[in-house]
């Protein structure tokens, strides 16, 4: 499935090296804004950076666990690069629809970095609801699963589910860009007390 979108006419890989951590946007194109706020937090930490970009055109969603690095050499390298990662997407489906524009979630399996995350996040942005509490959030948006890009490096990672409002240019979107930078800048001593 993966290796098929990558073929598709006007589909970009995008790939920039940088540091042990990562951050990237499997869904860039679809889930509008989340491409341009990975590579602005990557580029202003020295991460390294990684997104698939899809036109305007297509919207096709291959789920994030078919993200397999044997159909990708640009994911490949990637995440042969890095030790730790932060994942975004884009979410906007809770129950309550006034919820739906301020509410996001934290999954993956480093806790630990989930937790700094939420905690910056809270701190730059209190006017949204940052779950990072897996058992609050719905199953198949807990980023969990093994053959999730976010879980495959030696330190794991977060999957971060941003809803409609945060994505879009603006005194919020660019606290959100400066959050991330300072998470994943932090990040960097993780990656080095682990290695």
């Amino acid at each position: 499935m993966l290796d098929e979108l990558l073929a598709t006419v006007g589909v970009q890989e995008r790939l920039v090296a940088g540091s042990r951590v990562g951050v990237c946007a499997l869904h860039g194109g679809l889930e509008q804004g989340t491409a341009e706020i990975a590579e602005a937090a990557a580029s202003a930490s020295g991460a390294s950076f990684y997104a698939v970009v899809q036109p305007d055109d297509l919207r096709w969603h291959v789920p994030s666990h078919r993200y397999d690095p044997a159909l990708s050499l640009c994911l490949r390298a990637f995440l042969a690069s890095i030790d730790i990662v932060i994942s975004v997407h884009g979410f906007g489906g809770v129950r309550d629809a006034d919820d739906r524009w301020t509410t996001a979630l934290l999954g993956g399996t480093n806790r630990e970095l989930a937790a700094d995350l939420a905690y910056a996040l809270i701190r730059a942005l209190p006017q949204y609801r940052w779950i990072a509490d897996l058992d609050s959030m719905p199953r198949h948006l807990r980023g969990l699963h093994p053959a999730n890009p976010v879980n495959r490096v030696a330190l794991g990672g977060v999957q971060l589910e941003l809803p409609p409002r945060v994505r879009r240019p603006g005194p919020d979107y660019d606290a959100l860009v400066s959050a991330l930078a300072g998470v994943a800048g932090d990040a960097r001593h993780r990656c080095s007390d682990a290695g």
